[in-house]
């Protein structure tokens, strides 16, 4: 069974420009949510749960587009 999902740029660029605490802590709720399928909200704060949101939103973006293009197996 395989799941296809996209981080673009703009996602990494955002992680990137976070502050190592809240790089570390997106990069775990990436990993944890879209690999390993756990929800790992409860271990972040406010903050990182925002932008878990729009990164969240950003990927789902770039999936639904990369799926539709018909590029996917």
């Amino acid at each position: 069974m395989s799941k296809t999902f996209v981080i673009s740029d703009d996602v990494i660029n955002t992680i990137n420009s976070l502050p190592e605490e809240d790089r570390i802590a997106m990069s775990a709720a990436i990993a944890g949510e879209m690999i390993c399928g756990r929800n790992i909200e409860s271990n972040l704060n406010s903050m990182q749960r925002i932008i878990l949101s729009i990164i969240r939103a950003s990927v789902k973006r770039s999936t639904d587009a990369y799926m539709a293009s018909g590029v996917a197996v």
